[in-house]
């Protein structure tokens, strides 16, 4: 091998790996944003999940109060009709 086309192999390959590195750089790059892209939607579809969860537990916590008084109010109506028929002498 002569000089020149030594220089010329080493020009060749010092190109060649700028352009591997740019390669490598502009990859990185796009994974970076796709990185993003998957953590934003991931946020979002947490947040939905958390309103969705809030919902359930406030329509759960009101489900609970109204079985609360109604039960409630049957146990008071209950005791009422006894209390009448113990004083009212219906019951000895």
């Amino acid at each position: 091998m002569t000089q020149a086309s030594t220089e010329v192999q080493i020009a060749l390959l010092i190109h060649g790996q700028a352009l591997l590195q740019r390669e490598i750089e502009e990859n990185k790059r796009e994974a970076d944003a796709d990185l993003q892209r998957v953590i934003a939607k991931a946020g979002a579809d947490i947040k939905e999940a958390n309103d969705k969860i809030a919902a359930l537990e406030d329509e759960r916590n009101r489900a609970l109060k109204w079985g609360v008084m109604t039960l409630g109010t049957a146990v008071i109506g209950m005791a009422y009709w006894i209390f009448d028929k113990v004083i009212g002498g219906h019951i000895r």
